[in-house]
């Protein structure tokens, strides 16, 4: 289990010392990818709750020329073969996270079935929005029959799902430090001292 940190600037990248894995989010920022840590390529739509409204093929483009710079890429699970297939072409050991957002609903458990089953991603990642407790119960049984696949609810009423996650497998935790990317998004140092106490860290 590793913890990741999300970054829009450089100042984020410094507080970040208790990450193993920061995720550069280029449509919030540029950045020099100086770092000793692990490193996540990400350039999230607007759609998916990110910042690009660029052209699509732009976009994936810059995706795979910076890939060779990163151990890991995010890419959306409408992402074309193509891209898949150019990532690992120019990188074997790359790992590729493909992701799932929904800020509509958490889709029934059949459908989140099929996304896993059907992935072509290294980690599957599930961010849904939660209404009910029985999203709570989708996304854990997900966790519990699926290995690779990090999955949580979004929204601060639902903040938990995130520790939750890890608990039942994830391989990935993402946090913040200094403001959030995301609802519902835990800081860094809580979600550290909390996975000290327990022994994960």
């Amino acid at each position: 289990m590793k913890i990741v940190v999300t970054v829009s600037n450089e100042d984020e990248v410094r507080l970040a010392e208790k990450a193993d894995i920061i995720e550069f989010r280029l449509d919030l920022g540029n950045f020099s990818f100086k770092t000793d840590k692990e490193k996540i390529l990400t350039i999230r739509r607007k759609v998916d709750g990110g910042s690009f409204e660029g052209d699509e093929n732009e976009r994936l483009k810059k995706i795979v020329e910076l890939s060779k710079l990163f151990e890991y890429v995010d890419l959306e699970v409408d992402v074309p073969e193509w891209v898949f297939e150019e990532l690992k072409k120019n990188n074997k050991k790359i790992e590729i996270i493909e992701s799932y957002h929904n800020f509509k609903e958490t889709p029934n458990y059949l459908s989140l079935k099929d996304l896993v089953e059907n992935r072509r991603g290294d980690i599957l990642k599930i961010a849904t929005l939660g209404k009910s407790f029985e999203d709570v119960k989708k996304i854990t049984r997900i966790l519990l029959d699926y290995e690779k696949v990090v999955a949580f609810l979004i929204g601060e009423k639902y903040s938990f799902t995130r520790v939750l996650s890890i608990f039942l497998g994830a391989p990935l935790i993402y946090c913040y430090v200094l403001k959030p990317k995301a609802p519902g998004q835990l800081e860094l140092n809580f979600v550290y001292d909390l996975l000290k106490k327990v022994g994960l860290k």
